[in-house]
């Protein structure tokens, strides 16, 4: 589970994975990440006592239904629902029946939190929110498999940007619109000649000159896609030339930028609908 206050600060967590002896929970702290963890609970039957976090917790019920208590209001959350706590925010919670619960949580520390979610005061734990219950699996997937910096920065971004949008917190005003019309075509420009290397939001955004999250919403707005998804897109046209030219699948995943053939399959799958595989057979020549 994330780090309590009553145990420990941000700043001491693990940067590895971690498997308890049972086996109920994984705990995932990408060092490119600061800040940020997620825990993986399969099946728990623990029960919390009361305690707080000193970070925002995000997570999502996947199977059975959690009991949360906060201030001696109980609140039951069912699967697919997501669940949000401020840090500070006092709790205790458990599953509601026998058979457990299996859940995703991450922990987002202050300083790898936007300054529109510094003050969040959620009015309770529970938020019934499919398209942010989504985005929050996306990120979890991406971070325990392999993915590129960017691709998991942008998904951090995109379900930190949903969670504004239920009256939680007030999305502050962006200013300079000009200058963040300049950035977006900047930013544009440095994914579509680098597409194959490791760019970062947050090295992005300093390349343009304005904020990593203010960046990540005028690129989303104008092109339609966010930074990760964009550079997934020019790495996947790159892969699609090269499997048909007859490479290797290992070799068309790293020459593109992927981390490695799963990671080139993952996504391939998801846009084109085939694996590369059945691409690359369906574009061997015939004679």
């Amino acid at each position: 589970m994330p780090e309590k206050t009553s145990t420990s600060s941000p700043s001491s967590r693990p940067r590895c994975s971690s498997r308890p002896p049972r086996g109920d929970v994984r705990l995932l702290c990408p060092a490119e990440l600061p800040g940020v963890c997620l825990a993986l609970a399969q099946a728990s039957p623990a029960t919390q006592a009361r305690h707080a976090h000193d970070s925002l917790v995000l997570g999502v019920v996947r199977s059975g239904t959690r009991r949360m208590d906060l201030a001696g209001t109980e609140t039951l959350v069912p699967p697919g629902s997501v669940f949000v706590l401020a840090p500070g925010q006092a709790h205790a919670c458990a599953p509601a029946g026998a058979e457990g619960c299996s859940y995703l949580a991450l922990s987002l520390a202050p300083e790898a939190l936007p300054p529109e979610l510094a003050g969040l005061r959620p009015a309770g734990p529970r938020l019934d929110d499919p398209v942010l219950a989504q985005m929050l699996e996306r990120l979890a997937e991406a971070l325990d498999a392999p993915a590129g910096l960017l691709e998991r920065q942008s998904l951090l971004a995109e379900c930190l940007e949903r969670l504004t949008g239920h009256g939680l917190a007030e999305m502050r005003e962006e200013a300079g619109n000009a200058a963040l019309a300049e950035a977006v075509l900047a930013a544009r420009r440095r994914l579509e000649a680098e597409a194959e290397e490791g760019v970062d939001l947050a090295g992005l955004a300093k390349t343009c000159g304005v904020g990593m999250y203010a960046l990540h919403r005028a690129f989303t707005r104008a092109l339609g896609l966010p930074p990760h998804a964009f550079q997934t897109h020019l790495r996947l046209r790159r892969a699609k030339k090269l499997l048909r030219g007859g490479a290797g699948l290992a070799e068309a995943a790293l020459a593109a930028g992927f981390c490695d053939q799963a990671h080139l399959t993952r996504h391939f799958t998801r846009v084109v609908g085939l694996t590369p595989g059945q691409y690359a057979q369906a574009h061997k020549p015939t004679g």
